[in-house]
């Protein structure tokens, strides 16, 4: 595979098949290897959003009777973001095409499997451009679904396009559970003592049991994202206080007896799976908590990097730590310039790189292949990281002084990996590793 510039044909030129993304068609073009330039008919270029002096990639077959073009890299979003072509979606191709990609955004009903073909946008002259391509070489999928039925249709099809299309995904998971990331990181002895006890909320005993174990719990809706299904029980006197919101829902409680909480915890959390999660005491500064935000990202070699580290500094009685609930973002070096002195913070960046690559290999192993992961980690009394939980999605929107945007290494990486494709190499990894922690859950049923 090599890196061509793409130019505008002019005068005939002898047909060759092109071989673009799971699809083919015969089109004159003018390859030349010496000068690494290709012409194409200005009409395809259109169609495919192609700009004069773009660069993509090419490999030649059969003595240059059949090329491969690309790669043409899928960006799955929602309807939403391609109706407000949002900017976080054009910062996205800038990089795709950046890359030598040819990038196309669909969302879910633009994949028509059947015929082997997605119906998106590209961009031409800056704006929006209907294009009916076919499935991609590599697929990014960027959408979340709230409705329950428009996720399970997600789902199944992302399943199909990995295992019957053999479409390879940049993050293969849509998300990761926190029960799931709890049972993957205390599976493998590497990160074993990276994350806080955890157990399934439901039982009563075993409630009360972690309860008077931990004076400060969270419970957290399994698959709840943005600090938006938190709750914090923590325990005062005569009883216990609950604070936090269950989505739109702010909650402030107070209660006397255990039965009572756990009643009430119990009618709360009836329609959807939690987790109760120890209460890891935040380190403070101005008397306002704060924590890690990690961004551990594959780069154009398939190699783990950990390039982004931010400090998340919450409202002084913050339940939580994101910027959805109000903290304040900062990049870690400017954080520790603020608190120049700070001893904690001084090899903070080498505790979030060792922290971020084995998290990242741990869920990778659990769920498959992935090109990126977020971490939110803080730190406990003794200075040691703990982790809270991990997404599959990573927030793109730079924070004040970054200057490298994040989608920078997702397109470099989907690049890689059609490179792989092409040269027909596995871009995947064998078989999910299972954990075997049971469902009741505790340090003690972890994998030895």
């Amino acid at each position: 595979m090599e890196r061509v510039r793409v130019v505008p044909l002019h005068g005939s030129a002898p047909e060759r098949v092109v071989h673009l993304g799971h699809g083919e068609r015969a089109a004159p073009l003018r390859y030349d290897g010496a000068n690494r330039t290709l012409a194409l008919p200005p009409a395809w270029m259109g169609e495919l959003g192609l700009t004069p002096d773009q660069e993509v990639h090419v490999r030649p077959r059969d003595g240059g009777q059949r090329l491969r073009l690309g790669p043409l890299v899928g960006l799955w979003v929602t309807r939403a973001v391609i109706r407000q072509w949002t900017p976080s979606l054009r910062v996205l191709m800038q990089e795709a095409r950046a890359a030598g990609a040819i990038p196309v955004v669909f969302d879910l009903d633009g994949i028509d499997r059947r015929r082997g073909r997605v119906a998106g946008w590209v961009e031409r002259g800056g704006k929006p451009a209907r294009a009916v391509l076919p499935l991609p070489d590599v697929i990014y999928n960027r959408a979340t679904y709230p409705n329950l039925r428009r996720r399970a249709r997600a789902r199944e099809l992302r399943r199909q396009l990995i295992a019957v299309d053999r479409i390879p995904f940049v993050n293969t998971a849509a998300g990761f559970p926190k029960w799931e990331t709890y049972e993957a990181l205390r599976f493998f002895r590497a990160t074993r003592e990276l994350v806080p006890a955890t157990i399934r909320f439901g039982d009563r005993k075993t409630f009360a049991g972690f309860l008077r174990r931990y004076p400060v719990a969270f419970l957290k809706a399994d698959g709840g994202s943005a600090g938006g299904q938190v709750l914090r029980i923590q325990a005062a006197r005569g009883g216990w206080r609950v604070q936090g919101r269950n989505q739109r829902m702010q909650i402030q409680q107070r209660f006397g007896h255990l039965d009572d909480l756990h009643a009430f915890l119990t009618r709360l959390t009836e329609d959807g799976q939690w987790v109760l999660q120890e209460g890891i005491p935040l380190p403070q500064l101005e008397g306002r908590p704060w924590d890690v935000r990690l961004e551990a990202k594959k780069n154009g070699q398939g190699e783990w990097e950990v390039p982004f580290i931010f400090v998340r500094w919450g409202p002084p009685a913050a339940v939580v730590t994101n910027e959805a609930q109000g903290a304040d973002i900062f990049l870690l070096e400017d954080f520790r310039t603020r608190f120049a002195g700070l001893k904690v913070l001084r090899d903070l960046d080498a505790v979030a790189t060792r922290v971020g690559r084995l998290v990242a290999m741990a869920l990778e192993a659990r769920y498959g292949l992935q090109g990126e992961v977020g971490v939110d980690f803080g730190l406990d009394r003794q200075g040691r990281p703990k982790v809270f939980e991990a997404n599959a999605k990573s927030t793109h929107a730079p924070v004040p002084g970054q200057t490298v945007p994040q989608a920078r290494w997702p397109m470099q990486y989907a690049v890689w990996l059609a490179g792989r494709a092409w040269a027909g190499r596995e871009t995947g990894l064998a078989l999910p590793i299972r954990s075997r922690l049971t469902v009741g859950g505790g340090d003690e049923d972890a994998a030895p």
